[in-house]
């Protein structure tokens, strides 16, 4: 008896240190421990590799975003605003087993100038913790502080009417996409190391270059911007509200005209020469005034 007691209570050790170890052993890893997303509604994917149960928990007070398991994250895109109706039908994810890939949908942000919140994914047994930020419209960690030497290629650009209220008038609203690389029509940013800039507009039967001195307070997140006209008496002056300054997307917006707004994303494509600076003043004139940044 005293034996089998003994073999018993061996048999008990062995299963708790195997616990112990198999707890220490347990992993959760995600793709990304940051989640920046722009004003408007979006969705981001992020990937969890685990070998083990986890559940999620939102902060309290982040009514504005929800998690869903990811079967499809494809998004529909219509006057400016996103629908989720493609994935309507997947689950909002409290907990998982093991690896899955989830979708973050964040609502527009309305109100205030920016938010940020997070969720923390916890093992089973609580002994792993893994927190990820979900941050909207405020300052990534990789935001530009110089646009100097830099090539933005116009990947979107949209541009809409207001009414007395500042409310977007709906029939107004264009939207347009370009590849940003493409230097034979769409167009081009080139923001040089002198506070002058280049912009180069390529369309299927002619290209044209203008010049304009800018200066980037990344601060205030403003891209002031005066181009050079060819009357001393028209200004063309624009102070833009930049709402993403990332090498991946610089996203501007302006008024042009009372009432009359663009916005655009570029996508950073390149640096340039001294000997290609060169080339670009010299084929660089000055504007007629009285025009967008972009001309549709």
């Amino acid at each position: 008896m005293k034996k089998r007691n003994i073999l018993l209570n061996s048999a008990l050790f062995a299963l708790a240190v195997f616990s112990l170890v198999s707890c220490n052993k347990e992993s959760i890893k995600v793709s990304t421990h940051e989640l920046w997303f722009p004003i408007e509604a979006s969705v981001q994917d992020i990937t969890i590799t685990a070998n083990c149960p986890w559940s999620i928990k939102i902060d309290d007070d982040a009514d504005w975003y929800t998690i869903r398991e990811s079967y499809d994250t494809t998004v529909f895109t219509s006057n400016g605003s996103m629908t989720y109706s493609a994935i309507e039908t997947t689950k909002i994810v409290t907990s998982g087993r093991g690896d899955m890939t989830l979708s973050i949908l964040v609502d527009p942000l309305e109100g205030v100038p920016n938010r940020a919140s997070s969720f923390t994914i916890t093992s089973a047994n609580g002994h792993i913790q893994v927190q990820v930020r979900v941050l909207q419209n405020t300052n990534d960690p990789t935001e530009l502080q110089s646009i100097t030497n830099m090539i933005f290629g116009v990947s979107n650009a949209a541009h809409w009417n207001t009414d007395y209220y500042g409310e977007v008038v709906e029939d107004s609203y264009q939207y347009f996409e370009f590849n940003p690389n493409d230097t034979t029509t769409g167009y081009l940013f080139y923001f040089l190391d002198d506070g002058m800039g280049i912009q180069k507009d390529s369309h299927a039967d002619s290209t044209v270059y203008y010049l304009y001195t800018y200066e980037f307070d990344p601060f205030n997140r403003i891209l002031h911007i005066e181009f050079e006209t060819v009357s001393d008496t028209i200004s063309e002056i624009y102070n833009a509200p930049v709402l993403c300054a990332t090498e991946e997307v610089f996203r501007i917006m302006h008024e042009y005209r009372p009432n009359f707004w663009e916005r655009f994303d570029m996508k950073k494509i390149g640096n340039f020469t001294p000997q290609q600076k060169a080339i670009l003043k010299r084929k660089a004139k000055k504007r007629d005034g009285h025009e967008p940044i972009l001309i549709f």
